[in-house]
């Protein structure tokens, strides 16, 4: 068993681009990637900015408040609604309760016609 030399294009350890180059001189390092030249606080992408800066509640989108006065409105619009709404629902009970009403007319007046007494059973 003797040394086995590495091929040319096998000379570094690693795969990938610029693998035939040694480590301290890939191009990774050069522009920030991987390693020890990388800031751990920047955003590998957008540098400018801090790591994790999409998921910082500081970052996020705050809609805009409405004007009072639209507020007003649509208040009101939504009052006028739910008040037609209110209206519609209440006539619906009294329909289900005039209904319930008839039914228990119905049902009373068949029980009278089937209450005649049974004398030979």
């Amino acid at each position: 068993m003797g040394y086995r030399r590495r091929a040319y294009f096998d000379q570094w350890p690693g795969n990938g681009p610029c693998s035939q180059l040694p480590p301290w001189q890939r191009p990774g390092r050069v522009y920030g990637g991987r390693g020890q030249g990388a800031n751990p606080q920047a955003c590998a992408r957008f540098p400018g900015r801090p790591r994790w800066w999409w998921a910082t509640p500081a970052y996020t989108y705050q809609p805009p408040t409405p004007a009072p006065q639209d507020e007003i409105a649509a208040l009101e619009d939504s009052k006028k609604e739910l008040g037609e709404e209110k209206a519609s629902i209440e006539q619906e009970i009294n329909d289900i309760e005039t209904y319930l009403k008839e039914l228990k007319s119905k049902l009373e007046s068949e029980k009278k016609q089937q209450s005649f007494p049974q004398l030979f059973f």
